[in-house]
């Protein structure tokens, strides 16, 4: 039987406690400023990889 992997939080790489979902995680650890930037760079990143296709 195949196991899956804990989910990780993508902001920090850790997984949320046993008792918590990521979201909850996400709103408990990181404040706002954190996870607007975390999204800012993700997308760049991604119109980025857009853009030199």
């Amino acid at each position: 039987m195949a196991t899956r992997e804990p989910i990780e939080c993508p902001v920090c790489r850790e997984p949320p406690a046993a008792d918590q979902q990521l979201e909850e995680h996400l709103v408990d650890e990181h404040p706002k400023r954190k996870l607007a930037k975390f999204i800012v760079a993700e997308t760049t990143a991604l119109a980025s990889d857009d853009i030199s296709e």
